[in-house]
């Protein structure tokens, strides 16, 4: 039978009434109060086309926007639209409560235990959606119609204003259960979310906090701009030239006069005695004297049998004092701003910084007008800021631009 509701047993009888449950009867009877039970099928026919007839102008309106409307599927915009949960809930629909199956803002399903009957499809009347908690029980009231059926022995109710009065509420309670603050136990609804609202915090300690928070903020905020202060002013004042420094001791240099090897050296002969010879390229002996009795170092590389260029350094000569000496190559342009003021120090090894002056020697003038890169300078320092301790040892030439330049820089010193 297409216009029962369920064929078979899907209903129970209300016993504690002493009737059977409404829900169990047609379809066809419930849509349509007209139609009886043992009517013939002609006259039940009959009768809903006639309600139909009568009904059918007032559903759609008149007019374009009534046809319209009447043009529209009915699931329009809410077929699936909405993901639909299996929230434990129920509908009444006038005196029949049947057991949800599922749920969405827009439309809601619960099954009726058999084929749907086609009169009631697009039927439309306000509804009853119970939602059972332990101790009390959520009721909605939206307007739905009748739209189908999603499964076998299932009706579905689409809402007439989704938006309505009811979505609070209805919203509320399907959040709820996706975050997981509202559970399902045999049919019925738990609220496990919180009981009682957040504590508000002290009102003493927060602008505590808010004021070390500020403090350790501006703390590291001021360290941060020093660091980057210093930086730039570094980069902005001072640099360093290319060329290491040697820290030597002072003496006299004794330099080969032509190309040639080194046929004999002495470093042990007297005043007045060779100390070196060396056979030049063009067949001569050149022999060199020692011109006093002092102390002789032969420089590094230098025997014999070596073959040497002019001015090529072969001992060093020095007296009974100790004196420091300190030579270094600078580049053109770090001469020239050691020359128009800048201040130079030597950067030692272990740490120390030592002031010093720039002096230009005969070499210096030679080989800047040869146009090499780097010249040769010797560096003065200060009295007593080097000792015979720091002979061999190695430093880094630095130069600082002052920023308060002339006369009052010196003045300040």
């Amino acid at each position: 039978m297409s216009d029962v509701l369920a064929s078979g047993p899907g209903f129970a009888t209300d016993r504690r009434a002493g009737r059977s449950d409404p829900s169990s009867a047609p379809l066809a009877e419930r849509a349509d109060p007209t139609l009886r039970r043992g009517e013939p099928a002609e006259a039940a026919d009959r009768a809903v086309s006639a309600r139909r007839a009568v009904a059918g102008p007032l559903a759609g309106g008149s007019g374009p926007a009534g046809e319209a409307v009447r043009n529209l599927p009915q699931d329009f915009i809410y077929d699936t639209e909405h993901p639909v949960l299996t929230i434990p809930f129920k509908v009444q629909i006038d005196e029949h409560r049947l057991e949800g199956a599922g749920l969405s803002v827009a439309a809601a399903s619960f099954r009726i235990g058999g084929a749907l009957a086609p009169t009631w499809v697009g039927r439309k009347q306000i509804i009853k959606l119970v939602f059972d908690f332990p101790g009390f029980t959520v009721s909605l009231f939206p307007e739905a119609v009748v739209t189908g059926s999603r499964h076998e022995g299932e009706m579905t109710l689409q809402f007439m204003d989704p938006a309505g009065a009811h979505l609070p509420q209805l919203r509320y309670i399907m959040n709820s259960y996706i975050a997981g603050d509202v559970a399902s136990m045999n049919g019925m609804l738990s609220y496990t979310g919180p009981l009682h609202p957040k504590a508000a915090k002290s009102a003493d300690k927060g602008p505590r906090k808010l004021r070390i928070r500020g403090a350790a903020a501006g703390f590291f905020s001021l360290c941060l701009i020093i660091a980057t202060s210093s930086v730039l002013v570094q980069r902005l004042t001072q640099s360093h030239e290319l060329r290491p420094v040697f820290v030597e001791r002072m003496g006299q240099e004794m330099k080969a006069t032509t190309a040639g090897q080194i046929s004999y050296l002495n470093p042990e002969a007297k005043a007045g005695e060779v100390v070196f010879s060396v056979n030049s390229n063009t067949g001569d002996i050149l022999s060199f004297k020692m011109p006093c009795n002092c102390e002789v170092a032969v420089t590094d590389g230098v025997f014999v049998g070596a073959t040497v260029l002019p001015i090529d350094p072969i001992l060093s000569l020095f007296d009974s004092s100790v004196g420091i000496r300190v030579q270094t190559q600078m580049s053109i342009e770090g001469l020239g701003k050691a020359m128009n003021g800048e201040r130079a120090y030597l950067d030692l090894s272990d740490g120390r910084s030592v002031a010093i002056r720039v002096v230009v020697t005969s070499a210096t003038t030679a080989a800047s007008q040869r146009g090499e890169p780097f010249v040769p300078v010797t560096l003065q320092p200060a009295a007593g800021s080097l000792t015979a301790a720091d002979i061999g040892k190695t430093a880094r030439l630095r130069l600082s631009r002052p920023w308060i330049p002339g006369p009052l820089a010196r003045a300040l010193e």
